[in-house]
């Protein structure tokens, strides 16, 4: 256990640092293209997404369930699994690769309805087969427990990002604001990523893997048995996440012209999505980061434990997560409650972001524990339940964004956010619950970090508005350290007092 909690906690500081260069990106893109250009480059995001998806999906997580699995018997059937899944998703890549390129220009004119897209498109088809084996990569090493390396890759991978973006805007399209040419610049740093990561990645597995010795290879299984397991396990969640993609590229590319519909201009429409799925959302799991490295560490291991008789163990890693998981996520979602004007304006000053943030703050903890959730029950061989969810979830969605969102605009589509992130929590909760039996205590869980965050909020807004700090970084900081500090000493007396009962009954 103390090695999974270091290779947590050493994931957790490497996907900090990403996910800061990450908003430092998002920064510089905001202020170089502007709030229309972010439309236009989540437009083209929107399609890319829905392609790597088809190109990569579940074998990040079907290769370190898979090889964790296998490695516990027979470190060979490790090796061969993970072989031939390099060999499956380079099919599957290269056909998506083929597929994006050629039908770049359809997908710009009939369903983006903007010519600037196609080259964008075709640029980051490229990049898929170099994403794809990445991905198994990924899964193979987390499987191994060497979380170092998918860490330093995905840092590397982002800084190259960064760099080879910055090259181009800043000197290479230095005199031009066409966010048409602009997007293509930032493509090209994306492609750069991708590509570098599956080079560092493939150097690392080379040189410095731990790998089975020629003489101890006994493969046990044949490669049809192999194949057919892992595709029992990517296609039940590639199917989920290909049925949510879709339908959250079809909404995505729905939505601004809804948008339009209401306001009657297509750039207003597009500054508008921008805003929220390019601006607010990225904001909003930020923090996420400190859970997600934690259950991307214990989903190999829950795997593990989950093909044992026994399932107490594996029933007393998901109560601890998910208790972690509502504590942390509900103190998230009042910090952004009540400082959503300080932190709008640090990230995107003059942007307007305050009422976005402010609303989806109120469904922040059912985003978090939702992808929590999701991930368990995946680990936990649910993939099939994960999909319907999904499925009925997005599509709902869909629909709902063709007849409301021209009636209600912007503000309708927060509500949808709430509404639509507030059912799929209540689903995959219910499906832990009754597959897991996990241990929540509400109270101590749930009610009392509720409490605690009105209290940490209702103070730290109280003390900032007393500061009268206008500076507006400054005043996001100093609320930021009063509500932790306040709930945080609040939650851990409460814990305190609840060992000394606890040990009171053992004496």
């Amino acid at each position: 256990m103390i090695t999974l909690l270091k290779n947590a906690a050493l994931l957790t500081v490497f996907s900090l640092v990403i996910k800061l260069l990450g908003v430092y990106l998002r920064l510089f893109l905001s202020a170089r293209i502007g709030s229309e250009g972010m439309g236009l480059y989540q437009l083209i995001m929107s399609v890319y997404t829905l392609f790597a998806t088809f190109a990569t999906a579940g074998f990040t997580v079907a290769v370190s369930r898979l090889v964790a699995e296998k490695s516990e018997n027979n470190p060979s059937d490790a090796v061969r699994v993970y072989r031939m899944s390099l060999l499956v998703s380079g099919v599957i890549s290269v056909t998506a690769t083929v597929v994006m390129f050629t039908c770049a220009d359809v997908i710009a004119g009939s369903f983006l309805d903007d010519a600037r897209t196609a080259a964008p498109l075709r640029i980051l088809a490229l990049s898929m087969p170099f994403m794809a084996l990445s991905a198994c990569m990924k899964g193979y090493f987390i499987a191994k427990r060497q979380v170092l390396k998918t860490a330093t890759a995905s840092l590397s991978e982002q800084i190259v990002k960064i760099c080879v973006i910055a090259l181009f805007l800043n000197f290479y399209m230095a005199l031009t604001n066409d966010i048409g040419r602009l997007c293509i610049g930032i493509v090209i740093g994306l492609t750069f990523g991708e590509i570098f990561s599956f080079v560092y990645l493939s150097v690392l597995y080379r040189f410095f893997s731990d790998r089975v010795n020629k003489k101890d290879y006994r493969p046990t299984e044949e490669r049809k048995a192999v194949v057919k397991a892992i595709l029992g396990v990517t296609i039940p969640i590639s199917a989920a996440v290909y049925v949510t993609s879709t339908l959250h590229t079809a909404e995505n590319i729905l939505l601004p012209k809804m948008l339009e519909q209401f306001s009657g201009n297509r750039s207003e429409a597009l500054s508008q999505f921008g805003m929220i799925r390019g601006m607010v959302i990225p904001i909003l799991f930020f923090p996420f980061d400190f859970l997600n490295s934690l259950v991307t560490i214990l989903v190999p291991e829950i795997s593990r434990l989950n093909i044992k008789e026994d399932k107490s163990e594996r029933n007393s890693i998901v109560s601890k997560v998910m208790a972690l998981c509502f504590v942390f996520s509900i103190a998230v979602g009042g910090l952004f409650y009540f400082f959503a004007g300080e932190i709008g304006e640090t990230f995107y000053k003059g942007q307007n972001t305050y009422h976005a943030i402010r609303i989806l703050a109120l469904v922040t903890p059912f985003m978090y524990i939702e992808t929590i959730t999701d991930g368990l029950l995946k680990g936990i061989g649910e993939q099939v339940y994960t999909l319907k969810v999904s499925a009925l979830n997005w599509g709902s969605r869909l629909i709902i964004v063709f007849f409301l969102i021209p009636a209600t605009g912007a503000e309708g589509y927060l509500w949808l956010l709430v509404a639509s992130n507030t059912f799929s929590y209540v689903m995959c909760i219910y499906r832990l619950k009754k597959v897991t039996d996990f241990y929540f205590d509400f109270f101590r869980s749930a009610f009392l970090p509720f409490l605690y965050t009105i209290a940490a909020g209702w103070a730290g807004r109280m003390v900032l508005n007393a500061m009268q700090i206008q500076v507006n970084w400054v005043a996001a900081a100093a609320g930021t350290l009063i509500f932790l500090a306040i709930f945080s000493a609040l939650y851990f007396a409460t814990a305190y007092k609840q060992s000394k009962k606890m040990l009171k009954g053992y004496v």
